[in-house]
C-alpha cells in the first residue's frame, strides 16, 4: 500500500519454535508470507497472567507459548457477525468492534459505539490514525484505522469501569493472528471489500504535516477460525455475514492495508481493577462529545452575555435612580477694597 500504510514486520530475537496437536505438527511462521510451513520466532511482548480478584489490574499473555498447541483448524463457535448497514454504511471498522463486545457479552449497540466513543472528524483536519475520517452514517464517509479502534474500545471500558483493554495488534503477520485465534480470541483485521485490490490514494497533509491516504476498497471484519489444510478463514464480515475466504487472498489484502489488527483481552465476566492504560489518545473528540462541548460552550457564553447585560442594566438603573447631577452655586466675589487715584493719574 502506498504512503500513509507502511508495511511493518515485527522483528524479534527469540528462538524459534514448533507448535503441535493431536499428533501432528503445525508449524507457525511470524511472517507475512502466504507459506505456513515456516517456524515463527516468540513474540516479545509478554504479560503475566494470574487468577483476579476486583482489586488485582488484569493482563493477559498474549505471547506464543513455546510447546502449546496449535491446531491445523480451528472455530470459535457461535461467532455472529454484526451488519453495519443501514444505520452504519461506511462503518465497518466500529460494528466490527461492536459484533466482538457483543460475542464478550458487552451490551452495547454500534451506533451508541459510534456515537459515543468513536473520535470523529468531520472536517479533515486529522488522519485515520487519529480518528474516523467523516461520517460512519454517509455513504460518502472515509474510515479509521487500528489506532482509533482501540481508543474507542478503551474509552467505552472506561465509562463502565471495566477492566477490559484493547490491543494495537498492527504489524504482526496473519499467522500471529491466526495463533490469537486459536487461543479463543477473535481479531479485528483490516482488508478490503471482496478481498479486492486498488491503489490507495493521497488526500491531503494536516497541519503536523501527516499525509492522509486511503484505499476506496477499505473494509473491516473480525477473524474467528481458520483450516490451515483447506487455507480458508472464517470471518465475520460485517457486509456479507458470517463467510469463508482464502486465506492466500486475505492475507494480501491485510498486507495491504497496513497489517492493521485489533485484540480485545477480556470479556464482560472479567474482575479486576479498573486502570487508565499509558497510550497516546487522540485529541478528536467523539460526535456525542463534540455536541456536548459545543453546548456547553454555548451555553457558557449565553451565560457571559447575559451576566455583562445584568452589570449594565443594574449600572444604568443605579445611576437612574441617583437622579441628574446638581452643579454647585457659584462662590461670591469677595468686595475689593476702593482704590485712591491720584489726580494727575486720573486726568492723564
Amino acid at each position: 500500500m502506498n504512503g500513509g500504510f507502511p508495511m511493518i514486520v515485527a522483528v524479534c530475537a527469540a528462538a524459534s519454535i514448533a507448535l503441535t496437536s493431536c499428533g501432528s505438527t503445525t508449524e507457525y511462521v511470524q511472517d507475512n508470507s502466504s507459506d505456513f510451513s515456516k517456524k515463527a520466532e516468540s513474540v516479545t511482548e509478554t504479560e503475566d497472567t494470574y487468577s483476579y480478584k476486583d482489586e488485582q489490574v488484569f493482563t493477559v499473555d498474549i505471547s506464543i507459548k513455546e510447546g502449546e498447541p496449535f491446531p491445523n483448524k480451528f472455530e470459535i463457535p457461535d461467532y455472529k457477525a454484526l451488519m453495519q448497514n443501514p444505520e452504519l454504511p461506511t462503518g465497518c471498522e466500529v460494528t466490527s468492534l461492536c459484533g466482538l463486545l457483543n460475542y464478550l457479552g458487552f451490551d452495547i449497540d454500534k451506533v451508541t459505539l459510534a456515537d459515543e466513543f468513536m473520535p470523529m472528524d468531520n472536517i479533515g483536519v486529522s488522519t485515520m490514525m487519529h480518528a474516523y475520517i467523516g461520517d460512519p452514517k454517509s455513504e460518502e464517509g472515509f474510515g479509521c484505522g487500528a489506532p482509533v479502534i482501540v481508543q474507542t474500545a478503551d474509552d467505552y471500558f472506561e465509562s463502565i469501569l471495566s477492566p477490559c483493554y484493547a490491543v494495537n495488534m498492527t504489524g504482526r503477520s496473519l499467522k500471529e493472528l491466526l495463533y490469537q485465534v486459536a487461543q479463543g480470541r477473535p481479531v479485528i483485521v483490516w482488508s478490503t471489500i471482496d478481498l479486492m485490490v486498488m491503489p490507495t490514494e493521497y488526500f491531503w497533509d494536516t497541519n503536523d504535516g501527516e499525509e492522509m491516504w486511503f484505499n476506496g476498497l477499505q473494509h473491516c471484519m473480525v477473524i474467528y477460525g481458520y483450516d490451515l489444510d483447506e487455507r480458508t478463514l472464517s470471518v465475520a464480515d460485517p457486509l456479507a455475514g458470517n463467510v469463508k475466504y482464502a486465506m492466500e487472498a486475505f492475507n494480501d489484502t491485510y498486507q495491504l492495508m497496513g497489517n492493521q489488527a485489533v485484540l480485545i483481552c477480556g470479556n464482560s465476566e472479567t474482575k479486576g481493577k479498573f486502570v487508565v492504560r499509558e497510550r497516546e489518545k487522540s485529541p478528536i473528540l467523539s460526535r456525542n462529545a463534540a455536541q456536548r462541548k459545543a453546548e456547553e460552550e454555548e451555553a457558557a457564553r449565553i451565560k457571559a452575555e447575559e451576566e455583562a447585560r445584568r452589570k449594565a442594566e443594574e449600572e444604568a438603573k443605579r445611576i437612574a435612580e441617583a437622579g441628574p447631577a446638581t452643579e454647585p452655586a457659584p462662590e461670591e466675589a469677595e468686595p475689593q477694597p476702593d482704590v485712591e487715584i491720584p489726580a494727575e493719574e486720573e486726568q492723564e
